[in-house]
C-alpha cells in the first residue's frame, strides 16, 4: 500500500512553546564589536547578494554566508539541519507555516525592542498574523494578494467596478465556437476563489481565523457566495479540467483575454509580452466588496542560531526601508511597510499599486495547523459547484464531510469527542454506457473516494469524488463510461492512503487492496458474496 504520510500536529501551543526551549543553542554574551558570522537562507540569488552587500556595509565585521533555499522548503530543512548544527541563523518561509514552526521549536521570538519597531513601521494585519500570546515570531517582509487584471485594448481605459459588468460584457464578447472568453481564471483553485465566499460575510475559522471547529463552509453566507460564483460560468463556460494556468492566466499574459484574476507573480510576463493592461481591486459582487486571502513571506531567527543578536539585526534590516527598497528593486515584491514613499519606484509602479488596492480587503491565510485540512475541503467545494456535479447545498455537505474526514485522519473531531464520520452525499447520473464498480475496503479507511483520468476525467481533480458505502466493507461508484484503458485510483479522500494506478479492463468491476482487479465471477470466488446492481 502506498502511504503518503502527513505529519499532523496535535500538541497544544502552550506545550510547544515550553518544550521548544530545549532546541535553543547555547550562546555566549553578546559583544557588538566582536567579529561574527551569519548563515542566511533566501530564495533569490541577486536579492541575497544585494541585501548582504548593503548590510555588511553597515556592519563590516560581520560575515554573512548565503545559501539558496526555497521558502516553501525552508521550515522542513531547518527541522533537520538545525539539530545537526548546519542550519541557518535566518530563514524565510510563507506565513501559513508559522504555527508548525513554533510548535516544532524552530524559531525564536523577536526581542521586545524589535517588536516595538516593527509594530510601528509595518502593516498592522501583517504584524498581527505573526503574533501569538504577546510575542512576535518572525517579521513579515513581503505581502501579496490577488486582484483583477484587465486588458485595456480589449475592454477600455477604466476597469469594471462590478462582476455584473463583466458578465454583461461577456454576453457580447464571448464566442464559444472559437474559445473566446471574457474572464479566464483558475476557477477551482481555493486561493483564487475564496473571495466569493467572503463577499457575503462567511468567516473562515471564525472572526479571528483560529477556531478549527468553525470553518464556515456550510454557512448560509457561503451558500450565497457560491450562487454568485456559479453565475460566472457564463463568462468562462469551461469545465474545471480546462481551466489550467495556460488556458487562463497565461492567455491574459499573451493578450488573448480581457480579464483574469491573479497576483503580482503574473505581472512580469504580461509586461514582457507588451500587453497594455491595468490592475485593480476585485469588483464588487451584488454590491459587496469581496475579501481575498493574502500571503506573507516572513523572516525568522532559528532557535539553533548561536548569533541571535546579529540574526535579529539582519531580519530587521530586511524589513527596513533600505531593505524593502532592495527587495522591490530586485524582486518587484511589495513590502509590508505601512509607508512606501521612501522606496524608489514603488509608488509609480501602476501594476503593483493595483495589487495594493485590494490589500485593505485581504486577510492573511490562517496559520492554525488545520489549514491543511481547510485546503483539502475548499478545492472540491468549488469544483463540484463549478462543474455542476452537485447542488450547492450538497457540495457544501461534501466539503464539510471532507473536512471532518481529514480532521479524523489527524486524530481530531469538531467537538473534541469521539470521531464520528458523516455519510457521504452521493448522486450518480446513470447512463446507457455506464456501470457500477466496487471497492473492498480491507484497510478500513474512514471514507473512500474514486479518482479517474485518461481518457475520462469523470470526478474532477484529485482526490476525486466520495463513493457510496454499501456495508460489509464494500463501497460503490458509478462510471458513466466504463472504458478499457481508463485510469482509476481509489483513495481515502486524499488523506494519505490510495491504491496503485489501475488501468480498467473489459469486464472488471471489483477492486481490492493495492490494485487487485476482478470480474464478477472472480470476485464471487474470492469473497463468496459481493454486491451487484
Amino acid at each position: 500500500m502506498k502511504k503518503i504520510i502527513a505529519l499532523m500536529l496535535s500538541a497544544t501551543l502552550f506545550f510547544a512553546l515550553t518544550a521548544c526551549q530545549g532546541a535553543q543553542a547555547e550562546r555566549g554574551e553578546f559583544n557588538p564589536d566582536d567579529p561574527a558570522t551569519l548563515v542566511v537562507w533566501m530564495d533569490n540569488d541577486d536579492w541575497a547578494e544585494a541585501v548582504i552587500e548593503a548590510f555588511t556595509a553597515h556592519h563590516p565585521h560581520v560575515e554573512v554566508i548565503y545559501q539558496h533555499m526555497g521558502n516553501v522548503d525552508a521550515r522542513d530543512r531547518v527541522s533537520l539541519d538545525g539539530p545537526a548544527g548546519i542550519g541557518p541563523d535566518v530563514f524565510l518561509f510563507p506565513h501559513d507555516h508559522l504555527a508548525t514552526a513554533i510548535m516544532d521549536g524552530l524559531i525564536e521570538p523577536i526581542p521586545l525592542e524589535y517588536q516595538e519597531l516593527h509594530t510601528t513601521e509595518l502593516i498592522s494585519t501583517a504584524v498581527y498574523t505573526v503574533s501569538m500570546d504577546g510575542e512576535m515570531y518572525g517579521v513579515p517582509i513581503s505581502i501579496e494578494n490577488i486582484a483583477l487584471f484587465w486588458n485595456i485594448d480589449l475592454y477600455g481605459e477604466e476597469p469594471p467596478e462590478t462582476f455584473e459588468e463583466i458578465l454583461e460584457f461577456a454576453r457580447e464578447y464571448n464566442d464559444p465556437a472559437t474559445g473566446q472568453w471574457a474572464l479566464t481564471w483558475q476557477v477551482a483553485d481555493a486561493y483564487h476563489n475564496f473571495h466569493w465566499l467572503s463577499a457575503f460575510g462567511m468567516q473562515i475559522f471564525g472572526p479571528n481565523r483560529n477556531d478549527f471547529r468553525n470553518i464556515g463552509l456550510d454557512s448560509p453566507q457561503a451558500a450565497v457566495g457560491l450562487e454568485h460564483y456559479r453565475l460566472m460560468r457564463e463568462a468562462f463556460d469551461v469545465p474545471v479540467s480546462e481551466a489550467s494556468w495556460d488556458n487562463t492566466v497565461a492567455r491574459f499574459q499573451r493578450g488573448e483575454s480581457p480579464f483574469t484574476i491573479s497576483g503580482p507573480w503574473a505581472i512580469a510576463d504580461a509586461r514582457n509580452n507588451g500587453v497594455n493592461f491595468g490592475v485593480t481591486k476585485l469588483p464588487t459582487i451584488a454590491g459587496n466588496q469581496p475579501w481575498c486571502f493574502s500571503g506573507l513571506i516572513i523572516a525568522c531567527v532559528s532557535s539553533y542560531s548561536e548569533n541571535i543578536e546579529w540574526a535579529n539585526k539582519f531580519v530587521a534590516f530586511l524589513a527596513s526601508e533600505e531593505g524593502a527598497a532592495i527587495q522591490y528593486d530586485i524582486t518587484g515584491k511589495m513590502t509590508t511597510r505601512s509607508e512606501i514613499s521612501g522606496i524608489p519606484g514603488l509608488s509609480e509602479d501602476i501594476h503593483l499599486m493595483g495589487i495594493a488596492e485590494q490589500a485593505p480587503y485581504s486577510i492573511p491565510m490562517p496559520i492554525i495547523p488545520e489549514v491543511h485540512q481547510m485546503w483539502g475541503a475548499l478545492g472540491p467545494l468549488f469544483e463540484f459547484v463549478w462543474n455542476g456535479d452537485l447542488s450547492i447545498e450538497d457540495a457544501q455537505e461534501v466539503a464539510m464531510n471532507t473536512y471532518i474526514t481529514l480532521l479524523a485522519a489527524a486524530g481530531k473531531s469538531l467537538d473534541g469527542g469521539p470521531i464520528v464520520l458523516p455519510a457521504a452525499v452521493i448522486e450518480w447520473e446513470l447512463t446507457d454506457e455506464g456501470m457500477f464498480v466496487y471497492y473492498y475496503n480491507s484497510d478500513e479507511w474512514l471514507m473512500v473516494s474514486i479518482y479517474t483520468w485518461e481518457p475520462n476525467e469523470q470526478f474532477g481533480s484529485w482526490p476525486g469524488k466520495p463513493v457510496e458505502d454499501m456495508g460489509d466493507g464494500w463501497w460503490r461508484a458509478y462510471l458513466s463510461v466504463h472504458e478499457a484503458g481508463n485510469h482509476i485510483i481509489w483513495n481515502n479522500m486524499g488523506a494519505g492512503y490510495q491504491t496503485e494506478n489501475i488501468v480498467l479492463e473489459d469486464g472488471v468491476l471489483y477492486f481490492y487492496g493495492e490494485g487487485g482487479a476482478l470480474t464478477y465471477e472472480e470476485a464471487v470466488e474470492k469473497f463468496g458474496s459481493v454486491p451487484s446492481e
